[in-house]
């Protein structure tokens, strides 16, 4: 009889068991599938306009252009205006429409005090289409 030692046993190679792990996916991909939804929701189709289509809005219109110059001169429609006589140019034209769009255009450098004088004038003449930009 021959003893032997714990340790010169051989127990064989260790196996992993693959049958419970496939089990388990099989389950959960069952669980998702019979869980999704799929419901197409309903609503409603919108025809959206172009964008060209609201540019043509403001083309038929007239427009009042205020223009404000690096050195604070105040411009309506090419030429040099004071701030009474702007106030009555305003003032005609929007008695003629209520909705004509008054912009007024200053330089980077121009005057603040000038810019709120006439965005005041604008406003007590009755402009509500009133809008500002600047230039360099």
């Amino acid at each position: 009889m021959s003893v032997r030692s714990r340790f010169q046993e051989d127990e064989g190679t260790p196996e992993i068991e693959l049958s419970p792990m496939i089990d388990c996916i099989f389950i959960l991909l069952i669980f998702f599938i019979v869980t999704t939804v799929f419901v197409e929701e309903v609503g409603l189709q919108v025809n959206k306009p172009d964008a060209s289509s609201a540019s043509n809005l403001n083309e038929d219109k007239e427009r009042v252009t205020i223009e404000i110059t690096k050195a604070d001169k105040v411009m309506l429609d090419g030429s040099e205006i004071d701030l009474t006589a702007l106030a009555q140019k305003v003032k005609t034209a929007i008695a003629r429409d209520r909705e004509i769009p008054v912009s007024i255009t200053a330089h980077k450098d121009s005057s603040h005090g000038v810019f709120a004088s006439v965005w005041a004038i604008a406003t007590d003449a009755g402009a509500q289409g009133l809008s500002y930009t600047t230039t360099n």
